[in-house]
């Protein structure tokens, strides 16, 4: 951004030469680039952060000196002059895009002479390396350079029905710009349209067939609030940047759209004459919410080591625009209550307070050496969940991978494990040859395998914790897209590896001491060879139980799309559906000092009995005495056990805590155990 000093001097009265000015700036955040003379002006340009398009504008910058140095801000309260006729009676506006466009407004002034600027105007504009155009153009620049609102001016008698229709571009719909270059659009851009045709592109630049040309004498001034991410994919998308599209794509002040057209209006009557008609006309309204925020007393000293008046922290918040809503008075011991401005919405947190306070007053003045207090945090839950599963992941030997969100069409074939909607894709490709969002980590994480192998590093057990990217439309209300968090990782090993380290994580998690039950089922997924995958799923209370992981050896589809040869296996766990589990306090607990004793049992059951229920109903019949079960011998023998019908053969290893267990209490187990199953999956006791 490049300020003209003369400019500023039209709202704030600086004492300071422009390199006083400049190192002011540089410490409260406003970066320091050049100093450069431009006729009898100082231009000074200045980095600005993309959470703050307050100071894309002179009166911005002009509020943070006027602060940084104690002195009063002059902004302009423009009150033109209206004529008997009514705006509303000579266009009408509609929205039909209220997710592009919150609001829009036009005012409408007849009679205006369009020529060339005033000399002020003209050297204002090229001190910021803008070039004149003709008053009213020069005025919609100078306005948006002012405030930081962009405006646009139409011929309003090149605009067809008397109507200004925002809506999204018909798919292939031609569009030629004031750069008289022609486009061609798509629905996920939003236009200005008249009665017939686009006349402007929302936010990003105007039409040529209604730009000001010398001979019109009827404007319409465009004042509006865009949509931040459809600017962006429109100027991005048509390679179409301009100075309106980089502000609108950072947000500027919703409050700035009204005093930003009427500004416009005021100053196009004083250059270029005309009668301005009565009133405004308006679609839709003004989007952004204001936070209010609580600032305990000495927090600031708390935090900086340096105690700052209490008078001088509300004149520095006040003076940036903070409005005390506090319902106690000063010296109550009660939080201030401060709600911030309109053009301040990155503003939300109780340290953004501090920290604006800090840089006005300067951290020159906070101490380098005094120790500062500091207060235990506690981690949140996700934060928890992805440690814990990453420690366990990294004890077993993998290695954290980073991988790219999109992805190649040939790795997004198969679907994901979380919703069946096709992949979402990215216009234009961010990356070459990978234009869609992953809906799995999965194949990343193969073709990150592929690399490693095709690099002479075959053992490399990789895994990864990140986002996916789930189309979701159905969600009524809530956003068409879902992000589940996830943790993936692909190894060497063939199932039973990677269903080991699912068990390992979910353990650590503590999913089983939560109140959940897991079991674990068969899965016919065309990510994993058949017969070869299995899913997790997890039991909570009366609720449904839900699918919180995928295991299984890779498809040759995926591995060939991969470029992997041999054989790899894998598995997905939903990070964000077990947050539930970690946070609480992990317990100890002592090894018994008893011996084990071990019980075989032979059962005959259905051979469409998975294992995951005759297990469930061991552990609930066996009780706390089981210390663990496990599967040693599935056996099918039509002639002995009947067509259709199988052998299992589980080991028993029970434990008491507090004395060792006699025969006969291990056998009234095992009886439990028995009638359990042949309730629960049909089973008998194989004589």
């Amino acid at each position: 951004m490049i300020i003209s000093l003369d400019w500023l001097a039209d709202y704030v009265q600086v004492p300071a030469t422009p390199d006083a000015l400049a190192e002011r700036l540089l410490m409260a955040g406003l970066n320091h680039e050049s100093t450069a003379r431009v006729g009898a002006d100082t231009a000074l340009e200045i980095e600005v952060t993309s959470n703050r398009p307050d100071c894309l504008g002179h009166i911005g910058v002009a509020r943070e000196a006027a602060v940084l140095f104690g002195l009063p801000l002059h902004v302009p309260d423009p009150r033109p002059p209206e004529g008997a006729e009514k705006a509303t009676e000579s266009v009408a506006v509609e929205i039909h895009a209220a997710d592009a466009c919150p609001f829009y407004s036009a005012r409408v002034i007849r009679g205006v002479r369009v020529g060339p600027s005033p000399k002020w105007l003209v050297d204002r504009l090229a001190t910021v390396g803008v070039e004149s155009v003709n008053n009213v153009v020069d005025v919609t620049n100078y306005v948006m350079l002012e405030c930081g609102q962009p405006l646009h001016a139409f011929d309003l008698a090149s605009l067809r029905g008397g109507r200004i229709v925002v809506r999204h571009a018909a798919d292939g719909e031609p569009f030629t710009a004031i750069n008289h270059k022609t486009y061609s659009l798509t629905p996920r851009m939003c236009v200005i349209a008249d009665a017939e045709r686009p006349v402007a592109l929302a936010g990003v630049m105007g039409g040529a067939d209604t730009e000001i040309r010398p001979a019109t004498t009827d404007l319409l001034l465009e004042s509006a609030q865009f949509a931040p991410l459809a600017v962006r994919a429109a100027a991005r998308g048509l390679v179409l940047a301009s100075a309106s599209s980089y502000r609108f794509e950072r947000g500027p002040d919703p409050a700035a759209v009204e005093w930003a057209s009427l500004r416009a209006a005021a100053l196009i009557l004083e250059l270029a004459g005309g009668t301005l008609e009565q009133g405004v006309a308006t679609a839709g309204s003004p989007a952004g919410t204001q936070a209010t925020i609580a600032l305990r007393p000495g927090r600031v000293a708390e935090v900086l080591g340096v105690a700052i008046p209490a008078a001088r922290e509300h004149a520095i918040l006040a003076g940036l625009g903070f409005v005390d809503t506090s319902r106690g008075g000063e010296g109550s011991g009660e939080p201030a209550a401060w709600r911030a401005p309109t053009w301040r919405r990155d503003v939300t947190r109780e340290i953004d307070l501090v920290e604006e306070i800090a840089r006005i007053e300067g951290y020159g003045r906070v101490p380098e050496n005094l120790p500062i207090t500091a207060r235990p945090v506690e981690r949140p839950a996700r934060e928890e969940t992805v440690r814990a599963a990453s420690g366990v992941l990294v004890g077993a030997g993998f290695c954290e991978a980073l991988t790219r969100s999109v992805v190649s069409g040939r790795l997004e074939a198969a679907a994901g494990p979380w919703g069946g909607a096709t992949a979402l894709e990215v216009r234009p490709a961010l990356v070459r040859g990978a234009d869609r969002l992953r809906r799995t980590l999965l194949p990343s994480l193969v073709e990150a395998r592929a690399g490693n192998v095709a690099a002479g590093a075959p053992h490399g057990e990789l895994f990864e914790v990140a986002r996916a990217y789930v189309g979701n439309a159905d969600r009524g209300g809530d956003s068409p897209v879902e992000e589940p968090l996830l943790v993936a990782f692909v190894t060497g090993g063939g199932f039973f590896a990677a269903k080991g380290c699912v068990e390992a994580v979910l353990e650590r998690l503590g999913v089983a001491g939560a109140g959940g039950q897991t079991t674990c089922r068969p899965l016919d997924h065309e990510l994993f060879a058949r017969g070869r995958a299995a899913e997790v799923l997890l039991a909570r209370g009366p609720a449904a139980a839900e699918r919180i992981a995928v295991i299984g050896e890779f498809s040759s589809a995926l591995l060939a799309a991969a470029g992997l040869d041999g054989t790899a296996a894998g598995a997905e766990i939903r990070l964000d559906r077990l947050e539930f589990a970690v946070g609480r306090d992990r317990k100890l607990h002592r090894p018994s000092d008893f011996p084990a004793v071990e019980r075989d049992v032979n059962l005959v059951v259905a051979d469409t009995v998975p294992w995951a229920d005759i297990a469930a109903a061991i552990r609930t019949a066996a009780g706390p005495l089981l210390e663990h079960c496990r599967l040693v011998q599935v056996w099918q023998d039509a002639e002995r056990l009947g067509a259709g019908r199988k052998s299992v053969v589980v080991t028993l290893r029970l434990r008491s805590d507090s004395g060792t267990l006699s025969g006969d209490e291990a056998n009234r187990v095992v009886q439990a155990v028995v009638e359990a199953c042949g309730r629960a999956v049909g089973a008998t006791l194989r004589s």
